[in-house]
């Protein structure tokens, strides 16, 4: 009997020690970077009616490319909500910065709020490439908001500087959330160009 006592004494140190040794889950968010511009015009109202992810970053875990054809998911590095709803937000943050406006929402919401623009965006590919740096390829629209006529759409490909080999998770999602601001400039862009009437 001692021995069996010793054998799962030993046991449970093994274990104990395999556990403590599991890496810390640490969870991230995106940020808004755009700075508001020193001309302030008049504030437009703006929906971001829909925004769509591949079903592959549909999910947790921070997505990396290995290849063209290979991707790598993170075990201990995690999206701190859901990433959809996350990109919605920092899109809306962004543009009401950029727009100089406090009239920027998502949908659904419950505010009677007549727009003067809605926005769609489909990502279709947005994660750290291969060679180091990030990527986003995304298309998105701009409808007038009186009668959904379509005013404009876009594909856009950005791409932000290069990571080190090393570089951590933080610098990772500093250059996410800086090459995603570079979208919503180019919409903002169109925006302002129509001004508030969207027409």
């Amino acid at each position: 009997m001692p021995r069996l006592h010793l054998i799962a004494a030993a046991a449970f140190l093994t274990l104990s020690c395999g556990c403590s040794s599991t890496p810390a889950i640490r969870y991230y968010v995106l940020s808004p970077t755009a700075e508001a511009p020193a001309r302030r015009a008049a504030p437009v109202a703006v929906i971001i009616t829909d925004l769509r992810l591949p079903q592959y970053l549909e999910r947790s875990q921070i997505v990396t490319r290995g290849g063209d054809h290979r991707l790598q998911i993170s075990e201990y590095e995690l999206w701190a909500g859901n990433l959809r709803e996350d990109m919605t937000r920092v899109l809306a943050e962004n543009l009401g910065r950029l727009l100089a406006s406090d009239r920027v929402i998502s949908a659904p919401h419950n505010l009677r709020l007549k727009p003067d623009y809605r926005v769609e965006v489909e990502v279709l590919r947005f994660e750290r490439e291969s060679g180091g740096r990030v990527g986003l390829s995304a298309r998105w629209w701009l409808t007038r908001g009186s009668d959904a006529a379509l005013l404009t759409s876009s594909g856009e490909m950005l791409f932000g500087a290069p990571l080190g080999e090393n570089a951590s998770y933080d610098a990772l999602v500093a250059s996410m959330s800086s090459v995603y601001g570079e979208l919503a400039q180019a919409i903002a862009r169109s925006i302002r160009s129509r001004g508030v009437e969207g027409s």
